[in-house]
């Protein structure tokens, strides 16, 4: 979540990931920088590939062994993630809310490559955490990408229209850019988006 917010705050696509050992021991991050003019060493910025999942694996070091860590990302990764995922050889993946429109975790089951590589693929566990992570993608999308914005809009709103709604609300009173300039934790974002999920 921390990662997914300071992308936000940085204009790109609040996406977050890391990679993890069997123990839970963090050992590489990454986060969107689609829109950004720089990064650290090693980072992809600047461009549309640059996406957290693709940076949490080129950061990842040599001598680790992927096929016993597992990628853990914000948001369900899209096609070029995916393959990324599988091309790395980790040995799971857990997303934490979905993505209707370029989310691609059926890969897995339709694609034989990816289906070979018998990876452990779990979808979002906790629905609160879901709604505050599509509320603040959609709300950056609103302000983003306003061409494309009825055919995704309505994937959204279908699969998760309270969030949905309240991404709407946000972008329309300029909360979230609000908190962003202001400097906000990632832990008052979830708590100040928890609380307008409440008071729908």
């Amino acid at each position: 979540m921390k990662l997914a917010w300071e992308a936000y705050r940085a204009g790109s696509l609040p996406i977050g990931a890391v990679v993890a050992d069997a123990e839970g021991r963090i050992l590489s991050t990454g986060r969107n920088r689609i829109y950004e003019r720089s990064g650290p060493p090693g980072a992809v910025f600047g461009r549309k590939l640059a996406h957290a999942e693709l940076n949490a694996l080129l950061s990842l070091e040599g001598e680790v062994n992927p096929s016993a860590c597992v990628l853990y990302t914000t948001t369900e990764p899209c096609p070029l993630c995916v393959g990324a995922a599988r091309m790395a050889d980790v040995g799971g993946l857990r997303y934490a809310s979905r993505e209707p429109w370029a989310g691609s975790a059926a890969m897995f089951e339709t694609v034989p490559y990816l289906r070979r590589a018998n990876l452990g693929l779990v979808g979002p566990e906790y629905s609160q955490l879901e709604a505050v992570l599509v509320a603040l993608l959609v709300e950056r999308y609103l302000s983003l990408k306003p061409t494309v914005l009825s055919s995704f809009l309505n994937l959204y709103e279908e699969t998760m229209p309270q969030a949905t709604s309240v991404a709407r609300n946000v972008h329309g009173s300029g909360f979230l850019r609000t908190m962003a300039a202001d400097g906000a934790s990632a832990r008052e974002l979830v708590l100040a988006l928890n609380q307008q999920m409440l008071s729908l």
